[in-house]
């Protein structure tokens, strides 16, 4: 009992590292031995753990990251809220984004790991969107998979790229002030969209 806590600790450590270390450099420039330090733990343990640096980068997204970016607590009852409620989650876990943004910058086109099952519930996602559409809380003559992405983009794009955030609002990403001003804004997008009672179509 005693071997499989200390194993459980150790693998947690891993993944602790594991995620700080991909969400500064990306899965390309991350290293196992860099992960290793961090962890105080040696390569040859991060092998027994995990098969490779790609099972590696899996298991992270799906345990230090997912649980807390799951599809379904990103869509509020007032369609209204949609854009704004996203960003105040993404806003409260800039390493994940960090971690989102360098996996784009390393993989470009190329699949990513995990991407069945991520495909899988990003669909989820969709089908929730796709049901509003036929109830009539969102306008059906949307597509709702552009829905979907609009409300990443702009969840996302001023925490990834905080450099252009800050050369155009005169802001940090993060300052509070920022934060409140893009809520409030986005906010009225949600009802210049979706603030009317729609018609099925």
């Amino acid at each position: 009992m005693k071997r499989t806590r200390d194993g459980e600790r150790t693998r947690k450590r891993i993944l602790d590292a594991a995620a700080e270390e991909f969400s500064r450099h990306g899965f390309e420039a991350a290293t196992l031995s860099g992960i290793a330090r961090r962890a105080k733990v040696s390569k040859q343990l991060i092998y027994h753990h995990f098969r490779s640096k790609e099972s590696l980068f899996t298991q992270t997204h799906e345990v230090k990251f997912w649980p807390k970016a799951k599809w379904d607590e990103t869509l509020p009852r007032n369609p209204v809220e949609m854009f704004a409620e996203r960003f105040r989650k993404r806003a409260a876990d800039l390493d994940y984004v960090r971690f989102l943004t360098w996996e784009a910058a390393g993989r470009r086109n190329r699949p990513v790991p995990g991407e069945k099952e991520r495909r899988e519930r990003i669909a989820e996602y969709g089908t929730r969107l796709r049901s509003m559409q036929v109830s009539g809380s969102l306008p059906a003559d949307l597509d709702h998979r552009l829905i979907q992405l609009a409300i990443l983009s702009l969840a996302n794009y001023p925490v990834a790229f905080a450099q252009i955030t800050r050369m155009v609002t005169g802001r940090s990403a993060t300052d509070p002030g920022f934060c409140r001003a893009w809520t409030r804004f986005l906010r009225k997008i949600g009802r210049r969209l979706f603030g009317r009672k729609t018609r099925r179509q």
